[in-house]
């Protein structure tokens, strides 16, 4: 929070995250969702659908269900409060462009999946070292930005 001079209530100032604490975030949250998840999720519906013993077709099909579910409460802690875990320790947060409230559920599943572009391409996610509001082509997307948290 920074003081508005001349009053006596504090007002946010808005400031776009830089690279390297979305980095971080990143890197924070992938350990899971970000790259355990999808690689596992292959993984585990090869075996279930290749396996021959019923107990780790089972398994498989379990594993994929939980990381599915994974990536579904990601979507949820973005959509409903800004942060993921990974978000909270950089200290930022995912918000609407113009309102620069949460971006709710569905626009937070829209990005977490078009952030599969930023991943497929390498310009996606360095994007925010050029872009004036440091947004990635997922934040285009769904119409967010990503800000120091106050």
């Amino acid at each position: 929070m920074s003081w508005n001079p001349g009053f006596n209530a504090p007002y946010p100032v808005l400031q776009y995250a830089s690279w390297g604490s979305r980095l971080k975030a990143r890197i924070a949250d992938s350990v899971f969702s970000i790259i355990a998840s999808p690689v596992s999720t292959l993984i585990l519906t090869i075996i279930a659908q290749n396996a021959s013993h019923s107990i780790v077709r089972v398994i498989g099909w379990w594993g994929l269900v939980a990381n599915i579910g994974g990536l579904f409460k990601m979507a949820y802690e973005v959509g409903k409060t800004g942060q993921t875990r990974g978000r909270r320790m950089a200290h930022i947060r995912v918000v609407d462009a113009d309102t620069f409230q949460p971006i709710g559920f569905s626009r937070s599943l829209l990005r977490l999946m078009a952030q599969l572009i930023d991943g497929c391409s390498i310009i996606g996610a360095f994007r925010p070292l050029w872009n004036s509001k440091r947004q990635t082509y997922a934040d285009l997307i769904s119409r967010s930005i990503v800000v120091v948290a106050w």
